[in-house]
């Protein structure tokens, strides 16, 4: 028997009752299931939001997020486990529910990418004029957007539940891990995700993109193992740049082509609006960038293009959704396996 655990009182999708939690983009549903417990079923929605404000939708976005975390969980489950169960349609998710969750975030940097965060290495080596970041050494004469001397870092950072989060050395972040999580904790996430990263760096390069940094979620599962969840390498948790004209765009001081989101934040604040008031409709034009801006880096990454609403109405229709999720869960529960990769 499959329960659904509801807690919220929010209208949900027909036949599976109210979500457990809304986010920003994301419902999500976390059921009981026979052989493995606790599980998410997570939709991901087209929802887009600036300012702290629901704006719009942006047409595919919803699917890349998920379609590109399904990709990347399947391509990196070799070097760690992760939450993926199955993908029972283009914007769902069923995924093993973490037993907790690594208290620091986990950030990954190949580039001195312009940024005007408080975390960012770009401003505390440019604006803040400092050469020890993160426990790291970086020498003088950096230019903006070229790749570290050193490859790859790592740059935990504090989970701030108000204000901004800090950052930690990797030193700091294990005393915060490990404690909680257990010995060697801290260890095995970090060699994990630059392993992870790695692979993606150079998988991402033949495909004609630059991945300049990423941010991963861990968590630990009923066996005390950490795996991977949430989502990996999309337009959301990481930063990409076109790798054709980084090179010569770089030489000139211009900054690399990229797959811009704040394209919304400016049209946003030329109309005058900046998440106070009434928010104004979107023009159309400006969500079709947006759409453009997430659907071209899952075209180069994996090869392919999302469904097309117009001819396959019927995958966009709440009872069909609600239909697939369940016979998902039903032949988890009967086969034992990752449907998702059957």
């Amino acid at each position: 028997m499959i329960l659904w655990k509801s807690i919220k009182p929010r209208s949900g999708k027909p036949g599976f009752g109210p979500p457990t939690s809304r986010g920003k983009v994301r419902d999500i549903w976390v059921v009981e299931h026979p052989k493995y417990g606790w599980v998410r079923v997570m939709i991901t929605t087209d929802r887009t939001s600036a300012y702290d404000r629901l704006i719009c939708t942006v047409l595919g976005k919803g699917q890349v997020l998920n379609k590109l975390s399904e990709f990347w969980f399947k391509k990196t489950a070799d070097i760690v486990p992760n939450h993926l169960l199955a993908v029972p349609h283009p914007n769902v998710m069923i995924a093993r529910e973490a037993e907790a969750m690594l208290p620091v975030e986990v950030v990954l940097r190949r580039y001195l990418a312009k940024s005007s965060t408080s975390t960012s290495v770009y401003h505390n080596y440019v604006d803040g004029g400092r050469r020890r970041i993160y426990g790291i050494d970086f020498p003088d004469g950096l230019r903006a957007n070229q790749e570290f001397p050193m490859g790859t870092i790592l740059t935990p950072t504090t989970k701030a539940e108000s204000g901004h989060d800090l950052e930690l050395t990797t030193e700091q972040a294990q005393e915060i891990v490990d404690p909680k999580l257990g010995e060697g904790t801290w260890e095995k996430t970090k060699t994990a995700a630059l392993a992870v990263f790695e692979r993606a760096y150079a998988y991402h390069k033949k495909h004609g993109l630059i991945l300049v940094d990423t941010k991963y979620e861990f968590g630990i599962d009923a066996g005390g193992q950490i795996m991977l969840i949430d989502e990996i390498h999309t337009p959301d948790s990481s930063r990409f740049w076109l790798a054709a004209s980084y090179e010569e765009r770089v030489k000139k001081g211009e900054n690399p082509e990229n797959f811009d989101k704040e394209i919304l934040r400016r049209w946003l604040a030329d109309q005058g609006f900046k998440g106070e008031g009434r928010v104004p409709e979107v023009d159309p034009t400006v969500i079709q960038k947006m759409s453009e801006v997430y659907q071209e880096p899952y075209r180069m990454v994996t090869g392919q293009l999302l469904p097309a609403r117009d001819t396959d109405s019927l995958l966009y229709e709440p009872n069909f959704i609600s239909a697939r999720i369940k016979e998902s869960l039903e032949a988890l529960q009967s086969y034992g396996k990752d449907i998702a990769t059957s």
